[in-house]
């Protein structure tokens, strides 16, 4: 099973319909800011499960932490922002802890990165839409296994 993980677009989504072709997963998430544009995944890609949670820019009054299940792996998936994640990752890894998660999945940051603490994988995808290198995650699941890799929003140019 795998997973496209996208965060912090805030409002560029020109670049999620080929960045989801590249990587053919089976589940897309969009980790907030803006939620709003997790409309044009659904759009685009209507048979792909989305889970998807609002960021510190969306007013929004959905809930702003989601645990769902990706094969045999429990995901816990939030932006980020309510757990001070710029500042620490303690709150963010105790909630998914006593959550059962095996993943974690958080933005806010802008800044890509993949973790192992305490037996669980955990990757922000850093920002799909801002920045000088946006990038999203790509993560496979196989059995209780996890590997997750940070890849640029636009392909690589074989001639550069």
């Amino acid at each position: 099973m795998r997973l496209a993980v996208f965060s912090d677009t805030h409002g560029r989504t020109e670049l999620l319909a080929g960045a989801v072709r590249r990587s053919q997963p089976d589940i897309l998430v969009h980790l907030g800011d803006y939620l709003r544009d997790s409309r044009v995944l659904s759009a685009a890609f209507p048979e792909l499960p989305l889970y998807a949670v609002p960021g510190n820019c969306d007013f929004s009054r959905e809930e702003d932490t989601l645990c769902f299940m990706a094969g045999e792996v429990r995901v816990f998936a939030t932006h980020g922002h309510r757990y001070f994640v710029k500042s620490t990752l303690d709150s963010l890894l105790n909630s998914a802890h006593f959550a059962g998660a095996g993943l974690v999945l958080y933005g806010h940051t802008h800044t890509a990165c993949i973790s192992y603490p305490a037996g669980m994988t955990v990757v922000n995808p850093g920002s799909a839409g801002l920045g000088p290198e946006p990038s999203f995650a790509v993560i496979d699941i196989r059995g209780s296994a996890v590997s997750a890799k940070i890849e640029p929003m636009l392909p690589k140019d074989p001639y550069i």
